[in-house]
């Protein structure tokens, strides 16, 4: 796990091991205690986001290779 420290409106930069950046923007932290915001610019969609806390959640459309939506697909 990965904890920050970050104040509202800040940006910090998360750096794989692979090169791939992500760049996240802290916001709208006292709307919820114990809750931030996140957001990212990823208009190449080169990401995916798992949600561990929506077990059943369906991928975004399009992020299935077209080969897994084919009807002969299990």
């Amino acid at each position: 796990m990965l904890v920050l420290r970050r104040k509202d409106g800040q940006w910090v930069e998360i750096t794989h091991r692979s090169g791939d950046v992500l760049r996240f923007r802290v916001y709208n932290l006292h709307s919820q205690p114990g809750q931030a915001h996140l957001a990212f610019d990823d208009e190449a969609h080169h990401f995916t986001i798992q949600r561990p806390e929506r077990p059943h959640a369906r991928p975004a459309p399009g992020a299935l290779a077209p080969e897994a939506c084919s009807p002969s697909s299990p």
